[in-house]
């Protein structure tokens, strides 16, 4: 889809598009629209920004942690460019605005972050691309200021259309450039990661896009197109470049990371994954970010209960504790295959910090279904969650179920369960008083945990070290007060 121009005519505004932003010409037109234009702009020259060149950008992220990964690779790029970073997007000339959709509420924080940018700063240019610009780009076209929208199929240009905004000043414009095709013509993976952005202590590496799973409530695999993987080799140096820039901690992450390496011609698992990368020296804290409980195999459990290098930390998404109400999603599971399997792991590893997503709501969704979840999450280990109330997401299959429950009833279920896991959350952080735990110091004055529990140290600390601490007490709704013991140099320091 390209701002509603019919196929016919493609090639002629390609041509216009690439005089006009980019500079160059081809005569090679037929490639260009059997290919789409990321291929061509991965050849293209790209002139840094001078220094002497004042107007500044700024990036704004929505979404999971592969998202946020791709918006700081579009961010380390325009550093890279010699671009100059502002304060704040209220203030800069090129807005970077890195959408989600996977529900109506983040498609409404991404209009009201757009519109009120526009607002406080009228002379913004404004650039959105994400899984929202992939799903409705006309949307986001009609909305003010907004100068090209970049659907997940042509992401990899934000930063070079952000460079030549920031050189040039190109004058009035109209509604927004689309630039947008179908996702699931993308065969390739792109690497993202947190690499060298500000001083950070934890690196997030995508190594796995996209999902087969369709979920029958779930827009992303329409968004985000088929699941693919970064080769192995191509992780391994992506893990080996953060070691050298400092990064203490990398966290894997993806959109369906359990099925890492399925789709690559050489045979390969994220288990193998792992534990390659366990082997890059320097690496001192490797971190999962979620996984599917059908992909949590017996020898990670095993893995992360004996390796001192990974995180006593798990994510497995739950979604509901109805076995009926999990079949209505698509979910290949049962709520007590989920039960047993979240219980082995808090007996092989009893500090370990156990998350899940929990939908409320779901079409057709009953008191007893709510009640079955409840008292699964009551009885099971876990010790936070992110609980969602069901948002109809267009073209999903849960969208055309009838009985859809209130929103008020949503609502007032979503906020039992987060009472619920807030008693169970304390009960946890209490057990952890008077322990002696390594601690990774972070850039915003905590500290974070083995087990995903942020810390606040009672002695002055440097950003990026890890230390020893005694827990002392409670802080806040989520957190600990420690003391400090003594510097750590890695996690597999015996105490």
């Amino acid at each position: 889809m390209l701002s509603g121009r019919t196929t016919e005519s493609y090639g002629h505004w390609v041509s216009g598009f690439l005089d006009k932003f980019i500079g160059h010409r081809t005569t090679d037109i037929r490639h260009l629209t059997s290919c789409g234009l990321r291929s061509f702009f991965s050849h293209l020259h790209r002139p840094p920004v001078e220094s002497e060149v004042q107007k500044t950008f700024s990036i704004t992220n929505f979404g999971c942690r592969a998202s946020q990964s791709e918006g700081a690779s579009i961010h380390q790029e325009l550093l890279e460019s010699h671009a100059v970073e502002s304060e704040s997007a209220y203030d800069a000339n090129v807005v970077v605005v890195n959408s989600c959709t996977i529900t109506a509420e983040a498609d409404r924080d991404v209009r009201q972050t757009i519109r009120r940018i526009a607002s406080r700063n009228p002379n913004a240019q404004i650039i959105v691309t994400g899984c929202y610009a992939q799903r409705a780009p006309e949307e986001l076209a009609s909305l003010p200021q907004v100068r090209f929208v970049l659907g997940n199929s042509h992401k990899p240009l934000a930063a070079q259309l952000a460079l030549n905004l920031l050189q040039d000043d190109f004058g009035a414009h109209g509604r927004g450039e689309i630039l947008c095709s179908s996702i699931f013509l993308e065969r390739d993976f792109r690497p993202a990661s947190y690499v060298g952005s500000g001083g950070r202590t934890r690196a997030i590496l995508k190594v796995q896009d996209g999902c087969n799973a369709n979920c029958s409530f779930c827009i992303i695999p329409s968004v985000r197109g088929r699941s693919r993987s970064i080769e192995p080799e191509a992780a391994i140096a992506e893990v080996r470049e953060l070691v050298a820039r400092g990064y203490k901690e990398v966290v894997f992450s993806g959109i369906h990371l359990g099925t890492y390496g399925r789709d690559l011609r050489s045979k390969t698992s994220f288990y193998e994954l792992i534990c390659r990368a366990l082997e890059v020296p320097g690496l001192e804290r490797l971190r999962l970010s979620s996984i599917e409980p059908l992909e949590i195999i017996p020898e990670l459990i095993d893995l992360i209960a004996t390796h001192p290098r990974v995180a006593h930390h798990f994510h497995i998404p739950l979604q509901s504790g109805s076995a009926r109400i999990l079949r209505a999603m698509y979910r290949p599971y049962s709520p007590q295959y989920y039960f047993d399997l979240v219980s082995r792991i808090r007996a092989r590893i009893p500090d370990a910090g156990l998350g899940a997503d929990v939908m409320v709501g779901f079409p057709g969704e009953t008191d007893a279904d709510f009640s079955a979840t409840y008292q699964l999450i009551e009885a099971s280990p876990l010790t936070y969650l992110h609980v969602f109330p069901y948002s109809s997401r267009p073209g999903t299959v849960a969208a055309g179920l009838p009985n859809h429950v209130p929103e008020h009833v949503s609502r007032f279920r979503a906020k039992m369960l987060r009472n619920l896991i807030a008693r169970k959350n304390e009960t946890f952080r209490r057990n952890m008083i008077g322990s002696e735990i390594e601690v990774l110091t972070l850039e915003d004055g905590t500290a974070l945990s083995s087990n995903f529990v942020p810390v606040l140290i009672s002695d002055p600390v440097a950003v990026n070290e890890w230390v020893r601490v005694v827990v002392t007490g409670l802080h806040g709704e989520r957190g600990l007060h420690a003391s400090r013991m003594k510097t750590a140099h890695t996690p597999a320091d015996p105490a």
